[in-house]
């Protein structure tokens, strides 16, 4: 196991030890309550209110069980199931990187966030790459370069860079990425579109065709 791949297993892990612990707060207090009610007011206890603990009790249970699993089998966490590879694109991303910062990190073959290993894509797989803005009563809380690939995509975050920086970075990853296009615009989204679909043929294909690689 390389140190990509172990920082993805790491940050799964973290994840799934948070939600136990938040699925145990659920489930614990509306269980709390309803000891309370039932041993100081057990004539006076709202029907409605124990089905509102009661379904807490479920969600906060279900949160806790999912995220054992995923502790012990971090396969059946949803970054394994929606890319089973993304462990040994790590691991190459990092044997091979020939360019990173603290925003984005690539090597020949993939690309990828650098503070978020399991946003990565083969590089031959980015298609459209645009700045996303969001605002809260006119200020900018949210600023990122997001790479859509096939299936997602990778969002970087930008919020401290300049325009000239940002250009800057934009170009550095078309001119690794040969299929990548830029702007969010009626061109582009029709572009990544099809070039989706182009890729789901070709999956399919290779599916039909196992012994052509």
């Amino acid at each position: 196991m390389g140190i990509g791949s172990e920082k993805i297993l790491n940050r799964i892990n973290s994840s799934a030890r948070r939600l136990m612990i938040s699925g145990m707060v659920v489930f614990l207090i509306p269980l709390f309550l309803l000891l309370v009610m039932i041993l100081f007011a057990p004539n006076n206890v709202d029907k409605t209110l124990i089905i509102f603990c009661a379904s807490f009790m479920v969600v906060g249970g279900c949160m806790f069980f999912f995220n054992v699993r995923i502790c012990i089998s971090p396969s059946k966490s949803s970054i394994l199931k929606k890319n089973p590879e993304v462990l040994a694109m790590a691991d190459e991303l990092l044997e091979n990187k020939i360019y990173a910062d603290n925003t984005l990190i690539y090597s020949p073959r993939l690309v990828a966030n650098a503070m978020d290993f399991s946003q990565i894509s083969f590089t031959d797989e980015v298609f459209l790459i645009y700045v996303y803005i969001h605002r809260t009563n006119g200020v900018i809380d949210t600023k990122q370069l997001v790479l859509e690939n096939t299936r997602n995509s990778i969002r970087l975050n930008i919020i401290v860079r300049k325009d000239p920086e940002i250009n800057e970075l934009i170009n550095n990853i078309v001119s690794h990425c040969r299929y990548a296009r830029v702007g969010y615009n009626d061109a582009g989204r029709s572009y990544l579109k099809q070039m989706r679909e182009l890729w789901k043929q070709d999956q399919e294909r290779k599916k039909n065709q196992p012994y052509e690689q």
